[in-house]
């Protein structure tokens, strides 16, 4: 009494028993350990027919059709009223006990119902019996219902080159006694055998092995693998990711969505927010058929900050520019060294007697511009270019003998040098040294640069000069296309920027020795000329 006031622990799991009526029944308590642990263990089988509605407790007299014995029952000779619920109360220990239920359905004739699960295979070898496992009995196999001959004795049926021939219903009877009496018990399993497929070995689609992904922490990342298994139905085919060989189903922040197309498994792994633990882990997409296991590895790396590269640019940027700007100062320096280098492997004699014939207004001045003038030519430009950096000038009025013929010597000394330096002063004017040997040779020189185009000009301006309308039009041209070189005084330095343009313009001081070339002696007096 105490017994039946106890609530028993309830088993979800319910068994559901199919069987023939006619047979006899051998059932075992469900639950394995209720069935074996009999020692120290009570039972208590109640039943619940569809018939009565009503629970009934089962008796333990073996005489009875239906009784049990500890845990199991028996329901020998099955009729339909056998159908209902089989309750077992199972007390392990005092004061507790376990309850468990199996449906029981009696089926008058053969239907598919009774059928244990339908085994489907490319290759069958082997039928095993699903009855009689705990209680021995001889068991005689059937197929489609017609007795198998020269089969070998057992709850197993070995089937011998199996092909689409072995299909069909295979049904095991166990003969068993039970108190000297023989009881039946069959079962019935149905085989098909399924057509043999090559498999294909799976290939990744997508990602690339040892691919790099680039994140932000925090942020989040979705991971895509793809995997083509072939076109034909692969039941043991099987894509997932794992993190340092950790499956990620049902992890925390780890999302996976699976998808199959056309032979093809995807797995869409979601990282809800990327930590700095997954930048050093290794994802691996793992792909799996019948054959064989395969994976490919992707690693997280952290996005660069752009603050390095925007300070990388900046001082390239600002090094281009040093250089730029050294180049730019220092450029008429490395062209003058690089052409004294050049002058003196290739030099070749060219004709000429002087590097420059200077042309400046010596007549018309003010007092100031003249000393002006005339301190800059016997001064600066002579010390300059002739003592320190061994140029040939030709000056009138120092390098012109008396008596020489004034319009030969300056046509013949302008050919002979090689540029034209003409000296600009605000002072000179056109129409007031139009008859001078000065006038002269700016109207030679000028024809000699522009018309013939075989002299180079240099000019050089004293002072400040407001235009140049008052110059003869083919300097005024010449001023259009060269900017002139404006001295300054106190750049007597022959390292100044001002001589380094000279030099510039100039020809390259030869180191052979010049020619000496004999002046001619000319008949006429330069006084002729200005008559």
């Amino acid at each position: 009494m105490v017994k039946e006031q106890v609530r028993c622990e309830r088993d979800d799991a319910r068994k559901t028993q199919a069987v023939r009526a006619g047979e006899s029944l051998y059932l075992p308590c469900p639950n394995l350990q209720c069935f074996e642990e009999t020692v120290n263990s009570s039972y208590v089988w109640f039943r619940n027919l569809n018939t009565t509605k009503q629970v009934e407790r089962i008796g333990t007299e073996e005489s009875e059709r239906v009784h049990y014995h500890q845990s199991v029952l028996y329901i020998l000779w099955l009729n339909r009223n056998d159908t209902g619920r089989y309750i077992t109360h199972w007390w392990y220990e005092k004061g507790r006990c376990a309850e468990y239920e199996t449906d029981v359905v009696v089926y008058e004739e053969f239907s598919t119902d009774l059928l244990y699960h339908t085994l489907s295979e490319q290759v069958a070898s082997r039928i095993q019996c699903p009855v009689c496992e705990d209680v021995q009995g001889s068991i005689v196999w059937y197929k489609n219902f017609s007795l198998i001959p020269n089969q070998e004795p057992g709850n197993v049926l070995r089937i011998q080159n199996s092909s689409k021939e072995s299909e069909g219903i295979y049904t095991c009877v166990c003969t068993w006694e039970h108190h000297g009496i023989k009881h039946n018990s069959s079962g019935s399993r149905s085989l098909s055998i399924k057509p043999q497929t090559i498999n294909t070995p799976p290939k990744f689609l997508l990602p690339i092995n040892n691919s790099i992904v680039i994140v932000d922490v925090g942020s989040e990342v979705i991971l895509s693998c793809s995997v083509f298994f072939g076109l034909t139905v692969c039941d043991q085919c099987s894509i997932h990711w794992e993190r340092n060989g950790n499956l990620l189903d049902g992890f925390d922040g780890y999302k996976s969505k699976y998808r199959e197309t056309d032979g093809t498994i995807q797995s869409v792994l979601t990282i809800n927010k990327v930590s700095k633990s997954d930048l050093h882990s290794e994802f691996r997409c793992k792909a799996k058929d019948s054959v064989k296991v395969i994976f490919v590895s992707v690693t997280l790396n952290s996005r660069a900050s752009v603050l390095p590269v925007i300070l990388a640019c900046i001082c390239t940027f600002l090094v281009f520019l040093l250089v730029g700007g050294l180049l730019k100062w220092f450029s008429l320096d490395l062209v003058l060294f690089l052409r004294e280098i050049f002058v003196k492997l290739y030099s070749k004699e060219d004709g000429k007697m002087y590097d420059a014939y200077v042309i400046y207004q010596r007549n018309n001045l003010d007092e100031m511009t003249s000393k002006t003038v005339s301190d800059f030519v016997s001064g600066s430009l002579l010390t300059v270019l002739e003592s320190y950096y061994g140029f040939k000038l030709f000056i009138q009025g120092r390098d012109d003998l008396p008596g020489e013929d004034c319009m030969n010597l300056i046509q013949t000394t302008i050919q002979l040098s090689r540029r034209l330096i003409i000296i600009l002063t605000p002072g000179a004017s056109a129409e007031k040294s139009n008859n001078s040997p000065e006038a002269y040779a700016l109207q030679v020189g000028l024809h000699q640069a522009l018309a013939q185009g075989e002299t180079g000009v240099i000019l050089i301006q004293m002072g400040q000069m407001q235009d140049y309308t008052h110059l003869p039009l083919g300097l005024q041209h010449l001023l259009c296309k060269n900017s002139p070189l404006l001295w300054r005084d106190g750049e007597s330095s022959p390292n100044s920027r001002f001589w380094k343009r000279v030099r510039y313009r100039m020809p390259a001081a030869s180191s052979y020795q010049r020619s000496r070339v004999k002046s001619r002696s000319l008949t006429t007096s330069c006084q002729g000329l200005l008559v």
